[in-house]
């Protein structure tokens, strides 16, 4: 929509229509000075820098590089400062005179003398006086009555039990039966438990009887190692020989190889 013109013009410019209560100035772009806006845009150019340069003096030192060594700024505040009150705390009896006497100098008081000591008294010497040296008196003691002790008994050392003895020879051979002592999990154990038993009783242990380990597997149990004495002639003999390992608390079985 276009707005109509009120106003008239002629040749001297123009002139408010009848009834406009505000009259036009008349606007020239030529009588204005150029100068004033190229001073305003060097205004806001210096602002700018002088932010930036606020900006950088006051972040820069709290920036660097990741491979550079940090640094701490030290406070800018005196390390001591000192107290609006500088007596401190009142320590009681300063004021004595003696601190005064220590540092060399004079104390002039008034000395008040106390009254003197008493004067002992003189006896007469006409008094006689005798000392008597006190009695000895000798403690009443009484006589213990008679404690009745019950005799010691000693008694003996009880003798060592005596190993038993083979009620009839371990006779030696190539025979199938065999004593087993122990069920091990490994080779090792079984070999120390044979070096044991067999010095432990070394007597029964004949000449011609030896350790036959065999490992034995048991499935979900596992693999164990068998520890059996061969070297007996038949099953009587490996009989005789357990009876006499079980006489001695050595757990054993008669079994074949």
């Amino acid at each position: 929509m276009i707005q109509p013109d009120t106003h008239n013009t002629n040749a001297a410019g123009f002139e408010p229509v009848s009834g406009e209560t505000d009259p036009l100035i008349p606007f020239d772009v030529r009588e204005q000075n150029g100068r004033r806006g190229l001073y305003i845009l060097l205004g806001a150019i210096i602002a700018l820098l002088v932010i930036a340069t606020v900006l950088f003096l006051t972040y820069q030192p709290g920036t660097r590089d990741r491979d550079a060594t940090p640094r701490i700024k030290a406070d800018n505040q005196p390390f001591k400062v000192e107290p609006e009150n500088p007596g401190g705390a009142q320590t009681p009896d300063q004021d004595k005179s003696v601190y005064d006497v220590m540092a060399g100098k004079a104390v002039e008081e008034d000395v008040v003398a106390t009254p003197g000591s008493e004067v002992p008294i003189e006896m007469p010497k006409t008094a006689n006086i005798q000392v008597q040296a006190p009695k000895a008196v000798t403690p009443k003691m009484d006589s213990p009555k008679p404690v009745a002790v019950a005799p010691v008994i000693t008694k003996p050392a009880p003798k060592p039990a005596a190993r038993p003895q083979a009620s009839a020879p371990v006779t030696t051979g190539s025979g199938t039966s065999v004593v087993q002592i122990a069920s091990v999990r490994s080779r090792g154990a079984a070999e120390d438990i044979w070096a044991n038993v067999s010095s432990n009783h070394s007597d029964l242990f004949v000449s011609g009887l030896y350790s036959d380990i065999v490992n034995v597997d048991l499935g979900d149990k596992g693999i164990y190692y068998r520890l059996r004495i061969a070297g007996l002639s038949d099953k009587a003999s490996a009989k005789r020989l357990c009876d006499q390992l079980k006489a001695r608390d050595q757990a054993c079985l008669v079994t074949k190889r």
